[in-house]
């Protein structure tokens, strides 16, 4: 009889209420709850209550829990962590005790943070971390490269469509937000992430940029990419790049590659708030078979994949369609039961992670290509001329001015300097305006200091952790023309929607941004930052991003599933 696992689960927020506690509370024959982590007080004690976990068998911190587990007070065979992408430092001290961790993405915000995860189970001989993407494991995934091999695919088209949270977590019953943490340690927790975001997304990026990397990328479109990766493998060329509405983040995200085959692939990921329902589509092209997919948000329990395989043999044309045996999120469980009992390894894990985020950062590049910028330029000309104005960008009629954050370099430091200039990141301003900059603040930002969001609250998203908003220092825009953000346009969330989760976990050190080692995804080839026209999005999804004149956009989303 298979063993039942002792499962700590760190981070009370939406994806552990509304994904994997129910399946833990349904499958008691293989897992059993026997800790919960969570910084808020408020939130461990409402959740741990619903769930039935006993008070001296909560924490508040991953390292109460490893010193519980190192004295004997409690025994644990495994866990889930299901914070806000801070990942590492709780991570390790997990790694260290020998526990298996099975990990909602983001793993991190860098290549050179993620290494850290990878080198330690590469020193240690142990597969240690499986990636949470649930879909990885569904069964009519699994089936896919049975029907049609990589050799015979002409073309894979991978379709998502995000809503706000109520169409995803509305029937989770997740409980209520709490913001009980002291302001100095929310600050801290906001600081660090910060930090880690800049240091994957490149100091020159603008905080429109972050966002649409956490936002969209990290936490949309690396699920879709997941999903294809456990099939045929990853991406190596990486053909093209759209992003749409101008200005609007995260909007929508068009990507054109290849796999190492040379089946072509066609990637589009939509934040459509104020859309009905959750959707998401896969077809797979071959020269005599056509495979459709549809696969439905974890979020939904047990609602199960249908495959539809239609085929032509002998001038006749025959469709079979299977239903998967199980939920996603279930399959995901039992893979990560053999993960922990067997040793069998995941699908996804740290190497992969860190391949993924190395091919997003360049997706990122691209975009900001298309906007007339270089995302790594202005660290070079700021490492070179830090205290003068250099020469307007080629195209875009912007001056780059090295802000005096940039400057204050340690031999300095006997030099008086603001705080609000020691706190301002690297940006750009136009010079015909320098006196205004209530004009190019976002149009949400608010009056005082941003405290994080709560994590139970239910989110726009799926299957990761919402990060919290980064946009707490208002930041000017490189672009000329108006810009307006989905994510806080004022009114647009839908009737009902909550605010976004707040994070939780240990407090991470963020890398520097100079750690970050040159990109090991070599063979990724060169990327065109226009989208070519023929390759350009639908009428139907034309028409939907028209018809809303406030650009349809509301609240964030959570993690893109």
């Amino acid at each position: 009889m298979p063993k039942t696992l002792n499962i700590a689960v760190i981070g009370a927020g939406t994806m552990a209420q509304a994904v994997h506690l129910p399946v833990l509370r349904r499958r008691w024959d293989r897992f059993a709850v026997t800790a919960l982590v969570d910084h808020s007080e408020r939130r461990r004690r409402e959740s741990a209550e619903v769930w039935g976990i006993a008070e001296e068998k909560r924490y508040a911190t991953v390292g109460e829990l490893v010193e519980a587990i190192r004295s004997r007070r409690i025994t644990v065979d495994a866990a889930l962590l299901s914070t806000d992408g801070l990942h590492v430092d709780d991570l390790l001290q997990l790694l260290r005790r020998g526990v298996p961790v099975l990990v909602e993405a983001p793993l991190g915000y860098s290549a050179a943070e993620i290494a850290k995860i990878a080198d330690f189970e590469r020193m240690t001989g142990r597969n240690l971390v499986m990636m949470a993407y649930p879909q990885q494991y569904d069964d009519s995934v699994g089936r896919i490269a049975e029907q049609i091999a990589v050799k015979d695919v002409r073309m894979i088209e991978h379709r998502v469509l995000m809503p706000a949270s109520q169409p995803l977590f509305g029937g989770a019953h997740v409980t209520t937000s709490a913001y009980d943490l002291p302001a100095e340690q929310r600050s801290e927790r906001r600081n660090a992430l910060q930090e880690a975001v800049v240091a994957g997304s490149g100091e020159s990026a603008t905080q429109r940029d972050r966002d649409l990397y956490v936002k969209g990328l990290l936490t949309g479109v690396a699920h879709q990419l997941s999903v294809i990766e456990s099939v045929y493998g990853p991406l190596t060329e990486l053909t093209a790049v759209r992003h749409w509405p101008k200005g609007v983040i995260p909007g929508s995200i068009e990507l054109l590659g290849e796999l190492e085959g040379g089946a072509h692939v066609h990637l589009v990921w939509h934040y459509l708030p104020f859309a009905p329902e959750y959707s998401e589509t896969l077809q797979i092209l071959s020269a005599r078979k056509r495979l459709d997919l549809e696969l439905f948000a974890p979020s939904h329990g047990d609602r199960r994949s249908t495959l539809h395989l239609r085929e032509k043999k002998s001038g006749v044309v025959t469709e079979v369609a299977t239903v998967a045996g199980l939920g996603s999120a279930e399959s995901m469980w039992e893979a990560f039961h053999a993960f922990v009992e067997k040793g069998e390894a995941p699908i996804s894990g740290p190497a992969s992670a860190q391949q993924q985020v190395t091919l997003l950062r360049k997706v990122l590049a691209a975009v900001v290509e298309a906007d007339g910028r270089d995302i790594d330029a202005v660290v070079e000309k700021e490492e070179s001329e830090a205290d003068a104005p250099v020469a307007a960008e080629e195209g875009t009629g912007i001056e780059v001015v090295a802000p005096a954050a940039a400057v204050a370099k340690p031999a300095k430091a006997a030099e008086p300097a603001g705080p609000a200039e020691t706190d301002e990141p690297a940006e750009t301003v136009e010079p015909a305006e320098p006196a205004e900059p209530a004009e190019i603040v976002e149009p949400d930002a608010p009056a005082e200091p941003v405290a994080l969001p709560s994590e139970s609250a239910p989110l726009a998203g799926e299957p990761t952790e919402v990060l919290p908003d980064l946009s707490g220092e208002a930041e000017p825009s490189t672009r000329t023309d108006g810009i307006v953000d989905a994510w806080s346009v004022e009114g647009a969330p839908s009737e009902g929607e909550p605010v976004a989760g707040d994070p939780v976990g240990g407090d991470v050190p963020a890398p520097s941004s100079s750690d970050d080692p040159a990109h090991p995804h070599e063979s990724t080839g060169p990327i065109r930052s226009s989208w070519p026209p023929a390759a350009a999005g639908s009428a139907e999804d034309a028409a939907a991003d028209a018809a809303d004149p406030s650009t349809g956009e509301g609240s964030a989303p959570d993690s893109g599933r």
